[in-house]
């Protein structure tokens, strides 16, 4: 995914100390001293690690709960007005512990989780120490519950979570702050809170950025000047023309939910590729809520993929005039890779596979039933692949998954603490479980 490294039909790659250090059609020649571990990915694919640019990962022992929600409205009062309050700090550790290996799973090695079930200081800790304990790359965004009770240590406790866990730049997790932008109070989207955010040099993730009244707040800060790349703009649904070249015009970061859209019927319903596209604004993935929605970024992609091209060569059918380009397969996965790294503020560190970087590399196994032969590698992966061909997963060089399983970690011991924990926020919410619901 980097043009100056370009594509190999066969090539190398030397990690040295976590860093790409070269990438090749032959590099047999840095392994002849004996002291390399050489690793056979003969008839597979590699790419960069993908990035989810937004996932509320603390919910997610409740995932698929209710696959079937018929707007956000009812995601509202269920997950944060119900569900939330009851969270202790030990169930936002196994719901963002399970998300976080969920994401390895399907190749995804960096996650921007959107904490906004923090009650206390020990739930903002059990979140990030979750990240921490799983190994995947990690942006932590920090935000106050939606509903219910709290112990009001929201903003303050920012300046501690920084020192403690985000000192240093050189770590796999990193800072950001999570707001709102059609929400009143501490966290509502302001310009006090976009220059607090700067003073740290940390980066915001708005939320909820769609219909008229969001559109009308987030375009009164780009008409005083204070978008910018260190902004994502989450959803982005039914936004004037307007606000769309502000966003481009100031380089603010775009964050498409596909499936979110669509299935929880957010605003207009239909991820805003084309509108992104329209005004030369190259979007990144995320997938919001497993509670509902499937967790892997294969699904991701070609969601997008298929929406853009279905509402095109609608318009095509139809014999309008200005028929928009269609997008690819290298499209869709840019977006998922190189974009998302972008939007998570890490495009310096990962997000291609360039020497220099961290090596954050994903192999796609095109030799299973479903995959081969290999005849497109970038199709493979973008239309024929999931989460089972997901041989390998290297996060800064260290392994996390191996002959299609996940490394160093008791899956028995997760199952148990991940079951129990969704047993007692049910319980303690008064929710009844019915699997054939």
């Amino acid at each position: 995914m980097d043009r100056e490294v370009g594509d190999h039909v066969v090539a190398d790659i030397l990690v040295e100390g976590g860093k790409i250090a070269s990438v090749g059609p032959d590099l047999a020649h840095t392994a002849s001293d004996g002291q390399a571990v050489v690793v056979d990915v003969a008839g597979r694919v590699l790419i960069p690690g993908m990035h989810d640019t937004h996932r509320h990962c603390w919910q997610n022992q409740l995932r698929r709960l209710v696959p079937d929600l018929c707007g956000v409205e009812q995601y509202l009062a269920l997950a944060h007005g119900s569900l939330a309050p009851h969270y202790r700090p030990e169930d936002v550790y196994a719901g963002t512990l399970i998300s976080a290996f969920g994401c390895l799973d399907a190749g995804i090695t960096c996650v921007m989780d959107f904490s906004h079930n923090s009650r206390t200081a020990s739930h903002s800790d059990a979140a990030i120490t979750a990240m921490a304990d799983s190994g995947i790359r990690a942006v932590h965004a920090t935000c106050a519950p939606l509903a219910g009770e709290w112990d009001e240590h929201w903003p303050a406790d920012i300046a501690r979570l920084r020192e403690r866990y985000f000192a240093s730049d050189d770590q796999l997790l990193s800072l950001r702050v999570g707001l709102l932008a059609v929400r009143v109070g501490r966290l509502a989207v302001s310009p006090e809170w976009l220059s607090f955010a700067r003073d740290l040099d940390i980066g915001v993730s708005i939320d909820g950025v769609f219909g008229p009244a969001a559109s009308a707040k987030i375009e009164q800060l780009g008409h005083d000047g204070l978008l910018g790349e260190d902004v994502t703009l989450i959803h982005c649904s039914d936004l004037p023309d307007s606000l769309w070249r502000l966003i481009a015009d100031s380089g603010t970061t775009v964050s498409i939910s596909p499936t979110s859209d669509a299935q929880l019927g957010i605003a207009a319903s239909i991820p805003p590729i084309q509108q992104a596209l329209d005004f030369g604004v190259r979007p990144s993935l995320s997938v919001d809520v497993e509670i509902s929605l499937s967790g892997d970024f294969f699904t991701q992609m070609r969601v997008l993929l298929s929406t853009q091209r279905m509402l095109a060569l609608n318009r095509r059918y139809r014999g309008e005039s200005d028929v928009p380009d269609l997008i690819g397969v290298r499209d869709a996965l840019e977006f998922a890779t190189v974009q998302g790294a972008h939007a998570n503020r890490l495009l310096h560190k990962v997000g291609t596979l360039t020497p220099g970087k961290e090596a954050d590399i994903v192999v796609i196994d095109a030799q299973d039933v479903n995959t081969m032969p290999l005849n497109n590698a970038v199709g493979t992966v973008v239309s024929g692949a999931d989460s089972r061909n997901v041989e390998m997963v290297f996060v800064a060089g260290n392994l996390k998954k191996w002959g299609g399983a996940l490394v160093g970690h008791d899956l028995d011991a997760l199952r148990k603490t991940v079951t129990e924990s969704r047993d007692y926020v049910l319980a303690a919410s008064g929710y009844e479980l019915d699997i054939l619901s």
